[in-house]
């Protein structure tokens, strides 16, 4: 057999593995097409995930109106009360913590980081406020790995490849400090810009810590989850939240571990806690979301949605354009153990929530659920 043939034939083994492995599988557009209401909706994304996507579990919730009633719904064994690794969407809860201590005094926004902080800061750090930090403008980057280092891609293809801690090597406060003081992000923090960034609200919630000679866990239970009865989030689950923790799993990663197997339970260390480290439940994160629409509000009266491009950076959020030209905001989430999605629709007063308790890139499939809806509240 030549070589062309041979290579011929795996190529036709591989197309009859996939379709063998995807036979019976439903793209989550078909699934959701079939959904007349927003229940059925909420079903038919859940179902999606775990029958098709081949997830572990996944709780959807859905929103409609701010003094709508939530609608969840749950695939795999989970329910709305089930406690996921939110990864990103931590920020949306420390964020109205941070406004709220603003608010009463307690700390400035608009002074530098240096005025607060107890690190071991360089000069350029003097230039950038809380609310650079809190706004994603401080210049610095999304993590301190940069493309063309060759350290920095080994450590970042590792963790694709067996679940090993992206952040291990700068997540205590003295290891991110002495990266801070690096040249390539001294120069990133005085240029300045508009910038998604881990590292800046890592270093906001080590900032805020300092301010308040306090713990983030404190911070957050005395100002946010014990006033708005958030019996589900916590950077430590305790108690009784600890039986509804969902299993840490491989989803498109590890690479080296099979889809729905248990990963390493990795927790972020002082330094970046802030950015990714709680855990919440759908029901926790839809009331949160009701509650923050006055956030998104202010932000579009100062930065008008329909200027901004598909996928810019839109605060703690981003932009998507849905194909009927309308914008919605997002923000989507990954840490090794769970996946998650938030989408806020302005025109229909909508939110969405997914979590799933995988390890997956920043999942888009929430969009077409954002489309259904506005599908389906456009015919009502």
């Amino acid at each position: 057999m030549g070589t062309s043939e041979g290579h011929s034939l795996v190529y036709r083994l591989a197309i009859l593995v996939l379709l063998a492995m995807t036979a019976g599988c439903m793209t989550i557009e078909k699934r959701l097409a079939k959904a007349d209401d927003v229940r059925s909706l909420a079903q038919a994304a859940a179902d999606f995930y775990v029958n098709d996507g081949n997830d572990d579990t996944c709780v959807v919730g859905v929103l409609c109106g701010i003094d709508g009633t939530p609608v969840f719904a749950a695939a795999g064994g989970a329910d709305e009360h089930s406690l996921y690794r939110i990864a990103s969407l931590s920020k949306l809860f420390f964020a109205p913590v941070v406004r709220k201590l603003h608010e009463e005094g307690r700390i400035d926004l608009d002074r530098p980081v240096t005025d607060y902080s107890k690190l071991d800061l360089p000069p350029e750090c003097a230039h950038v406020t809380l609310r650079d930090l809190l706004e994603n403008r401080s210049g610095l980057p999304r993590e301190f790995l940069t493309p063309w280092n060759p350290v920095d891609m080994f450590t970042a293809f590792r963790c694709g490849f067996v679940g090993s801690h992206i952040y291990s090597d700068f997540d205590t406060r003295e290891s991110f400090a002495r990266e801070l003081n690096r040249p390539r992000w001294r120069s990133a923090m005085s240029k300045g810009g508009s910038v998604y960034s881990n590292m800046g609200f890592g270093l906001l919630g080590m900032t805020v810590e300092d301010a308040m000679g306090s713990d983030l866990e404190t911070i957050l239970a005395e100002w946010l989850t014990r006033p708005l009865g958030l019996a589900d989030t916590a950077y430590v689950p305790r108690g009784d939240q600890t039986n509804r923790v969902t299993r840490a799993c491989a989803g498109h990663l590890p690479w080296l571990v099979r889809r729905r197997h248990e990963v390493p339970d990795h927790r972020l260390g002082d330094a970046l806690r802030a950015t990714g480290g709680l855990f919440s439940s759908a029901s926790d994160c839809i009331a949160l979301c009701r509650r923050c629409w006055p956030m998104v509000d202010s932000c579009m009266e100062g930065r008008p949605l329909d200027s901004y491009p598909d996928d810019a950076v839109y605060g703690l959020l981003r932009v998507h354009v849905l194909r009927s030209g309308r914008r919605i905001v997002y923000r989507a989430g990954m840490i090794y153990g769970g996946a998650s999605f938030v989408g806020y629709d302005p025109a229909t007063r909508s939110v969405v929530v997914i979590l799933r308790n995988v390890t997956s890139w920043p999942d888009r499939r929430g969009f077409a659920v954002m489309e259904r809806l506005d599908a389906l509240l456009s015919s009502d």
